[in-house]
């Protein structure tokens, strides 16, 4: 069924995972979609892929640079005349463990991929939708937006908490504009970033040793989301609203599939390879050697 038909669609990071799956609804659904990443290799080989389904073009982009984002903008409306939608999907996980163990270099590159990558799409967006008053913009949540402990993802959580007390500020902000917000939380999926985790220290080795078991009975294939979000699209008529597709009763119904499954000896096991590495530790011997005097 064709309910984003007409639609000028913008997803970033959409090479993979996530990102290429919403793609590949939303062109089913009739919109005009327009990828983008980091990698132009990728990005040709994802427009090649997704072409039969319907109109797609791709653009480089790393979210990480404010002119780039801008610049997607800017060649997405030079070739289709507006944005109706535009997807902040872009974002990783620098790995699990525990939040003194990460290594702070990966962590600054997180932030600036998850979160300055979604508020340089929402200004690229809203400079274009506010002036049209016409327009949706989609922030991704994630494991954080319920504001709990989210050991040992703790230092991704941090970003995506981030993001949606941004985007709950923002909806305040702009609210009577004629533009839309949409908050989406898919719940876990069967994607590289949970099925393929880099784990730092011991600490975190141990927290995520029944991590497979985790995924098998909350996890979820990414298509299902993706579905849910283009049903939101063609359907929400609310200037902002938050969307989670893990609900409180999900682990509940998983356990009980997952106790059927081993019972009728169905079911199948998601593939799950574990990358461990050391903890990071500070250097602090050139500071303690080298003391200033004030």
């Amino acid at each position: 069924m064709q309910t984003l038909a007409g639609k000028i669609a913008v997803i970033t990071g959409s090479t993979h995972g996530f990102g290429y799956t919403l793609a590949h609804e939303m062109l089913l659904a009739g919109a005009t979609v327009v990828i983008s990443g980091r990698s132009p290799e990728a990005l040709a080989q994802t427009v090649e892929e997704l072409r039969s389904r319907g109109e797609v073009s791709g653009f480089d982009c790393d979210v990480r640079d404010e002119k780039q984002v801008y610049a997607l903008a800017g060649k997405t409306l030079e070739k289709y005349g507006r944005i109706d939608i535009w997807v902040n999907n872009a974002g990783y996980s620098a790995g699990s463990g525990m939040v003194l163990d990460v290594p702070p270099a990966m962590i600054l590159d997180m932030f600036l991929a998850n979160d300055l990558g979604t508020y340089y799409g929402t200004q690229a967006a809203l400079h274009h939708m506010l002036e049209r008053k016409t327009g949706v913009l989609v922030n991704l949540y994630g494991a954080g937006s319920n504001g709990k402990a989210a050991s040992p993802t703790g230092m991704y959580a941090t970003t995506k908490a981030w993001i949606t007390s941004f985007t709950r500020s923002l909806a305040s902000e702009i609210r009577n504009s004629g533009v839309q917000v949409i908050g989406f939380s898919p719940g876990m999926m069967l994607t590289g970033m949970l099925t393929q985790p880099v784990v730092f220290g011991e600490r975190g080795k141990e927290k995520m040793s029944r991590f497979s078991f985790v995924l098998r009975f909350l996890a979820k294939p990414p298509e299902i989301a993706a579905g849910q979000l283009v049903r939101v699209l063609a359907k929400n008529k609310r200037e902002f609203v938050e969307i989670h597709v893990m609900k409180p009763w999900t682990p509940l119904l998983g356990l009980i599939r997952v106790g059927w499954e081993n019972l009728t000896k169905t079911g199948t096991r998601p593939e799950y390879f574990a990358r461990y590495v050391d903890a990071y530790r500070p250097d602090f011997r050139q500071t303690q050697e080298n003391p200033e005097e004030v």
